[in-house]
C-alpha cells in the first residue's frame, strides 16, 4: 500500500521535473549547437583577444613612461611589454578556463541582478 503510494509521487514528481525541463529549454533553448553557442563563443574569443591585447598595451605605456622618466630607453619599455604580455595570456588562460568566474568581476557578472526572475 504505502509501496504504490511512493511509486505515485515518484511518477507525479518525474512529471513535474519534465515539465519544468520542457519550460526551460523552451526559454533557453539547447545549450549545445545552434546560434546561441557559435555567440558564445564568439563572445569568449573577443574576451580573450581583448584581455592580451589591453594588458600588452598597458605594460607597454607604463614602459614607456618609465623609460622618458628614467631616460633608460628602451629596456624599460622591453621589459614592462613582456610583463604586459605575460599577464594578457595568464588573463587569458582564466577567462577560457573559466576560472575568472570565482572571483572579482566574472563573479560580480554572474551573480543575477535585481529584480531578474531566476
Amino acid at each position: 500500500m504505502s509501496e504504490d503510494k511512493d511509486r505515485a509521487s515518484l511518477a507525479e514528481l518525474d512529471r513535474k521535473l519534465t515539465a519544468v525541463a520542457g519550460r526551460r529549454e523552451e526559454k533557453q533553448g539547447p545549450v549545445s549547437g545552434g546560434r546561441k553557442s557559435s555567440s558564445a563563443g564568439m563572445a569568449l574569443g573577443m574576451r580573450i583577444s581583448a584581455e592580451m591585447i589591453a594588458a600588452t598595451v598597458v605594460g607597454l605605456l607604463i614602459g614607456w613612461g618609465l623609460d622618458r622618466f628614467f631616460n633608460t630607453m628602451p629596456l624599460l619599455l622591453v621589459l614592462f611589454v613582456i610583463l604586459g604580455a605575460g599577464a594578457g595570456g595568464l588573463n587569458a588562460y582564466r577567462a577560457a578556463k573559466g576560472y575568472d568566474s570565482a572571483i572579482g568581476l566574472g563573479r560580480a557578472m554572474g551573480k543575477p541582478k535585481q529584480g531578474d526572475k531566476e
